[in-house]
């Protein structure tokens, strides 16, 4: 999943007020924390339904609008740990740590993915 549908997804959680109070988590958390979905199958089921639909979505704001409780619904099942450092993720400069963790934690995700 590109940094701009999680970017996205972080913004939709803003709009509608979910999104997490700033929060500072240190990249081994970040890394840690959402890597901990991918040994959870209904956790992996929820990340991969919200990669695909965030890939359906792609820059329309309309369709991004539209998905907001979808998306909601994901990070209810990923939980508050996973959800804070996707947080924490998304407001990481880039090339810094906690953007790389990131990355790397996504990429992790993304593989278990069909």
């Amino acid at each position: 999943m590109s940094k701009f549908y999680a970017a996205l997804v972080a913004g939709l959680l803003l709009a509608t007020g979910a999104y997490a109070a700033d929060q500072k988590i240190a990249a081994p958390d970040i890394k840690k924390n959402l890597e901990a979905a991918a040994s959870d199958p209904a956790k992996v089921t929820a990340y991969c339904a919200m990669s695909k639909k965030m890939d359906e979505i792609g820059d329309d704001e309309k369709k991004a609008e539209a998905a907001g409780d979808q998306i909601d619904g994901y990070f209810k099942v990923l939980g508050d740990d996973f959800e804070n450092a996707w947080d924490a993720g998304q407001d990481a400069a880039d090339g810094s740590p906690e953007a790389t963790a990131m990355d790397q934690a996504v990429a992790t995700l993304d593989a278990k993915c069909k």
